[in-house]
C-alpha cells in the first residue's frame, strides 16, 4: 500500500503498468549493463602487464618489456636519489607508471620534470587542477603535434648511458640562452576588483630541467602599461642539459602591498625554441588563449657554456 495520500498518481501507475508475469518469471527482468570503458585505453591492456616492483635487479633478471611496474611520488624521488642512473637504466627496457601521493586530497600536483629526468614513461597528473605542473606538463606534450607521445633523448635511450639525473657526470651539449625581453602586447588586467585599473606587467622566464638548471630571472615593471609595455632586457641562462629542459614565459602584475598576479604564460620545451625575434602568444590559468595578448622577444642559443657581458 502507498504510504502517502497520491491515489492519483497510483492509480496512473497501475493503469500503465505492463501485465504482471507469469509465476517463476523474475518481477524486472535484469538489464545488461553497458561496461563504461574508454576503447582507446582498453585497447592498450593487451600490450602491457601490471607488475610490482621488488628491485632493480629483480627486474632486470625476471621481467620482461612489456611488463609495468608503479610507483607512488614517494617511491621515485627515492629511488631517483639513491640509484638514479640504475632508475634511468630500468626504464630503458621496462615501462614505469608514477602517480600522486594518496596524501594529496586537494588533487595537487606534483612537478613531473623530475621523474621525467629519469626516463619514467608515464607521469600521472589530477588533470583537473590547473597551475605551474599542468603548465610544465602541458608545454612538454605541446611538441610532436601534442599526440601524447615524446621520444626521450637518446643518452635516456642508450643502454650504456651513466647519466644520473641528480649528478650529471659532464655536460650533455651545454648550452647558453640570451633572451631579449622587448615589449608586450595588449596584457589584459586579471584582477578586476578595482574598476579602472591598469596592470604593471613583468616578464618571468622560468627553466624546468635537472636539479643544476632549474632557476628564473625577470625583467623590471612597467607602471601601469598592458597595452605596449616596452622592457628591452636581456636575461642570459646556461643549462648543462638542454634536451630536459623546458622553458616558461610569465607575465605578472606587480603588486608591491602581496604577492604580484599571474597575467599569462606560454611553456614549451627548449629543444622547440627557435632563434631570432618571437611573438609568445600567451596562455591562461587553466591554458586557454589570451589572444591578443603576447611578447615580443628575441632568442639567441649559444653553444658552450659561455659567458656574456650585460
Amino acid at each position: 500500500m502507498c504510504p502517502l495520500f497520491c491515489p492519483s498518481l497510483c492509480c496512473q501507475i497501475m493503469v500503465q503498468a505492463p501485465p504482471l508475469p507469469k509465476p517463476g518469471f523474475p518481477l524486472f527482468p535484469k538489464q545488461k549493463s553497458k561496461p563504461m570503458l574508454c576503447p582507446s585505453l582498453s585497447a592498450l591492456v593487451v600490450y602491457t602487464k601490471t607488475v610490482p616492483f621488488h628491485s632493480f635487479t629483480h627486474s632486470r633478471e625476471h621481467y620482461r618489456f612489456y611488463e609495468l611496474s608503479s610507483f607512488s611520488e614517494t617511491k621515485a624521488k627515492g629511488l631517483i636519489k639513491e640509484a638514479g642512473n640504475e632508475f634511468v637504466q630500468h626504464n630503458i627496457w621496462q615501462l614505469s607508471r608514477v602517480y600522486p601521493s594518496g596524501l594529496r586530497t586537494d588533487s595537487s600536483n606534483y612537478n613531473p620534470q623530475e621523474f621525467w629526468n629519469a626516463g619514467c614513461q608515464m607521469v600521472a597528473m589530477n588533470v583537473q587542477t590547473a597551475g605551474l605542473e599542468m603548465d610544465i606538463y602541458d608545454g612538454l606534450f605541446r611538441q610532436n603535434g601534442a599526440c601524447g607521445y615524446v621520444l626521450k633523448p637518446e643518452f635516456l635511450r642508450d643502454t650504456q648511458s651513466s647519466f644520473h639525473p641528480e649528478r650529471p657526470i659532464s655536460p650533455f651539449k651545454a648550452q647558453t640562452l640570451l633572451i631579449q625581453v622587448i615589449s608586450g602586447q595588449q596584457l589584459p588586467k586579471e584582477d578586476k576588483s578595482k574598476e579602472g585599473s591598469i596592470v604593471d606587467p613583468l616578464v618571468r622566464v622560468e627553466i624546468f630541467g635537472i636539479r643544476a638548471d632549474t632557476t628564473r630571472q625577470e625583467t623590471s615593471h612597467v607602471e601601469n602599461n598592458g597595452f605596449n609595455p616596452y622592457w628591452g632586457q636581456t636575461l642570459c641562462f646556461r643549462v648543462l642539459v638542454p634536451e630536459l629542459a623546458l622553458l616558461r614565459f610569465v607575465v605578472m602584475d606587480y603588486n608591491w602591498k602581496s604577492r604580484n598576479d599571474f597575467v599569462g604564460q606560454y611553456t614549451l620545451p627548449w629543444t622547440c625554441m627557435q632563434q631570432g625575434y618571437r611573438h609568445i602568444h600567451l596562455l591562461s590559468k587553466d591554458g586557454t588563449s589570451l589572444h591578443p595578448a603576447s611578447i615580443f622577444v628575441h632568442i639567441c642559443m649559444l653553444e658552450g657554456l659561455k659567458e656574456v657581458e650585460s
